[in-house]
């Protein structure tokens, strides 16, 4: 019964506290609306500038009410779509690459300088390229944001490998010999809270290359080829609306992300040394 009485009072100020976070939410949007309508309306500055929060929620009606078209919803889902397969395949193959350069000091002398150079070398720049080679679908798009995201995930995971103290190792070869029991018991758990740190920075990441990427190619369905469309034949509250759209979906992914390290680092506290 206490425990009973506890938990529900707990839950009565966490809700409290969600209800006061929202409150404020609601309160900050409203003022920020109202200022940023009062400010294009006196000073009359074009839609083709900055349009008004009036002209937005007018083309959100037109677009989600009226249009039988394609909307920015479903093209930013699209969008989100491909960054996660890319935010997934990153991470399976960014593990993988960190795993194999701790390992071997030849491989990492040869394949790291490539892995540097696909952050140095720009994404519209290599996306012409690797189009002629492989196309202007949608298999060089995913190619292109694990190319954006894979080297952050690779350093990590070398490093926490080399990180791991000496004598965690030494203790576990009293146990056993085998370097599957070696890497299940004291490499993996290891990797857990580094992989979970920056899966935050890749996940926002892969929505920015799901982006860059659709410019240079014939990806039609996508959220940036209709910013760019959008933005040349000025329509410019399109423009804003699907920037709020994929930047709301980019903090809610960000936000899953961010609600399951907590809930994995708090539970079984991996690799805490």
């Amino acid at each position: 019964m206490i425990i009973q009485k506890d938990l529900s009072g707990l839950f009565f100020w966490f809700k409290k506290s969600n209800l006061v976070k929202i409150f404020k939410t609601i309160l900050f949007l409203t003022i920020l609306l109202l200022t940023w309508e009062l400010i294009i309306t006196k000073f009359n500055i074009p839609k083709r500038i900055i349009p008004k929060p009036t002209d937005l929620f007018n083309f959100l009606q037109q677009e989600f009410l009226n249009s039988k078209s394609t909307t920015v919803l479903t093209k930013s889902i699209f969008s989100f779509k491909d960054a996660l397969i890319g935010f997934f395949l990153s991470l399976l193959v960014g593990t993988g690459i960190g795993i194999t350069l701790s390992k071997s000091k030849t491989v990492d002398a040869i394949l790291f300088p490539f892995l540097f150079l696909t952050q140095i070398v720009p994404v519209p720049a290599l996306a012409p390229v690797l189009a002629a080679i492989l196309g202007y679908g949608q298999t060089t798009k995913i190619f292109l944001i694990v190319l954006f995201t894979i080297f952050p995930i690779a350093v990590i995971i070398k490093n926490a490998i080399l990180n791991i103290p000496e004598n965690y190792t030494l203790l576990l070869h009293t146990y056993t010999r085998k370097r599957f029991a070696i890497f299940k018991h004291l490499i993996l758990p290891s990797l857990v809270p580094p992989l979970l740190s920056i899966m935050k920075i890749v996940a926002t990441s892969s929505i920015v290359a799901t982006i860059i990427t659709e410019l240079p190619l014939s990806v039609k369905n996508g959220i940036g080829k209709d910013i760019y469309n959008s933005f040349n034949n000025q329509l410019i509250p399109r423009v804003w609306v699907s920037v709020i759209i994929i930047s709301i979906i980019s903090l809610l992914f960000f936000n899953c992300i961010s609600f399951f390290e907590k809930y994995i680092t708090t539970k079984y506290k991996y690799g805490q040394y």
